[in-house]
């Protein structure tokens, strides 16, 4: 049923085009993230950064409510991601505060510890902070799915995971794989497009290869070679975005059909009450 979802997904998107449109968005703020602060433009780059959360559940919303509902539409979409905004953008609140006490809730003993014991910590820190968000993941579907409030939406998603732990690892694999295809299919496109401007890159020692930063290779590849890349990571993120949202949508439907069923009681006179 997994890879089934794959195959769903893939579906949806091919005929559906108004799925991509969460693709699009979220490929010009990747575009503009790169390249405001290529050009000097740094005061812009933390109001982008919020705009991108802020515009993020508004996008979810939409996506997850025409895959719900099997009305594919732009007013369908734009009228999703209205009503289930906040519904998505609470809950994401809270586990994001719940990150930060957990990484300050960590951070004292550390401290008291010393350099040496925080950096033997730090491994421990990552893997508690990876286990929020591997058991929340799927938050944003639940509440959109089930209609859900802002803690019952967490509890649910843990639960889901829980529940479907095989199946979840799949996803998240899935999602890795699909990924670094793209970062490989795009990387050598880029290498192909700019083997020119690269080439003095060949007849660099190791040496000199080690103390590169970034700006070395901006500089080497110039204007045209930051649009190209600009516009290879728009593609990367634009396929990416779209195909983790209409895959994470249908991945859920078909895994949660009937496990909140059972989630309530029938009263004396035969009326179904949800916990």
């Amino acid at each position: 049923m997994t890879l089934e979802s794959v195959g769903n997904a893939a579906g949806l998107l091919r005929q559906h085009p108004v799925l991509w449109s969460v693709g699009l968005v979220m490929g010009l703020l990747a575009v503009l993230d790169f390249v405001i602060p290529i050009y000097g433009e740094a005061i812009y780059a933390e109001p982008l950064v919020l705009l991108q959360v802020l515009v993020a559940p508004f996008l979810a919303g939409g996506v997850y409510g025409m895959v719900k509902g099997e009305r594919f539409s732009m007013g369908e979409f734009f009228q999703s991601g209205k009503t289930y905004y906040f519904r998505i953008l609470l809950p994401a609140l809270v586990i994001f505060f719940a990150v930060i006490l957990t990484v300050f809730l960590l951070a004292i003993p550390l401290a008291l510890l010393g350099l040496g014991a925080a950096a033997g910590m730090a491994p421990l820190l990552f893997g508690v902070l990876v286990s929020i968000i591997f058991f929340t993941f799927f938050y944003d579907t639940v509440a959109v799915f089930e209609e859900t409030n802002v803690f019952e939406s967490i509890r649910r998603s843990i639960e889901f995971v829980m529940n479907n732990l095989g199946s979840v690892l799949i996803f998240y694999l899935v999602n890795i794989v699909v990924f670094l295809v793209l970062g490989f299919v795009a990387l050598f496109a880029w290498s192909a497009l700019l083997m020119e401007k690269l080439e003095p890159l060949i007849y660099m020692s190791p040496d000199e290869l080690e103390t590169l930063m970034p700006g070395d290779i901006l500089a080497l590849i110039g204007t045209e070679g930051i649009w190209i890349t600009a516009a290879l990571y728009a593609v990367v993120i634009i396929l990416f975005s779209a195909f983790l949202y209409t895959y994470k949508a249908s991945f859920f439907r078909n895994h949660a059909e009937g496990m909140f069923a059972l989630q309530g009681e029938y009263d004396e006179k035969g009326r179904w009450y949800k916990y």
